[in-house]
């Protein structure tokens, strides 16, 4: 079996997405059918790029990239195949935040950058890390927080500091690309939307904005265990 084009930006994203099921797959646009879907993942882990994980608590068969693909994918990609994990509040996570992916470029077409992609060091007076789920590239970027209420008040707290230090340090140019930003997170519902609310900082210089997954369009994915 060759490996397409296709198949390359699959396993892409697949890396990127870390985990992924059948019908994320479609709803991303790469197929037009079950049928096409489920024969393809079928010849990609036949050829031991993709590997399925089964679970009794979800409803369709997950899949995640295997060391294999790293053989294929760009190099820069390659090095986040190994080492990951399948724990199941991971893997809520992760669906949550492709679904989340999808709800937002159904209203727009704007590109999507991955949590890899985006890691950075804000120096400043005390040192942040900022490790957004996701940025999507509209004319004013918006860093994406998927939030599953399992943050503490204190560790949300910290994701806003390091959103602040990024827009008082004057190197959001250097590091993305663009001066100014919004951050939107998207909760489990109206409560605990109210809740994060309400953690913003007074001084904030950046617009925060918190929504539920339904206001957004998208499927939260359920725990389990």
């Amino acid at each position: 079996m060759r490996v397409t084009n296709r198949d390359l930006r699959v396993l892409r994203d697949l890396a990127l997405s870390q985990v992924m099921f059948r019908d994320q797959f479609r709803e991303l646009g790469y197929f037009n059918s079950i049928t096409r879907v489920n024969t393809r993942l079928r010849e990609l882990r036949r050829l031991d790029l993709v590997r399925r994980l089964e679970s009794p608590f979800f409803g369709q068969s997950l899949y995640m990239a295997t060391k294999r693909a790293a053989e294929v994918v760009d190099a820069r990609i390659s090095s986040l195949i190994e080492g990951r994990t399948s724990s199941p509040r991971f893997v809520q996570h992760a669906l949550s935040v492709t679904n989340v992916r999808i709800a937002l470029q159904r209203k727009s077409s704007a590109a999507w950058r991955f949590e890899q992609q985006l890691w950075r060091k804000i120096q400043g007076s005390k040192e942040h890390e900022l490790r957004p789920d996701g940025l999507l590239m509209a004319s004013l970027p918006i860093f994406v927080e998927v939030d599953m209420g399992h943050a503490s008040a204190t560790r949300f707290k910290e994701k806003l500091t390091a959103y602040q230090a990024l827009a008082r340090s004057g190197q959001c140019q250097s590091l993305y690309g663009f001066s100014q930003f919004r951050v939107l997170v998207v909760t489990t519902g109206p409560l605990r939307s109210r809740h994060l609310r309400r953690l913003q900082p007074s001084s904030a210089e950046f617009e925060l904005l918190v929504q539920t997954f339904d206001e957004v369009g998208a499927t939260p994915i359920n725990p389990w265990s």
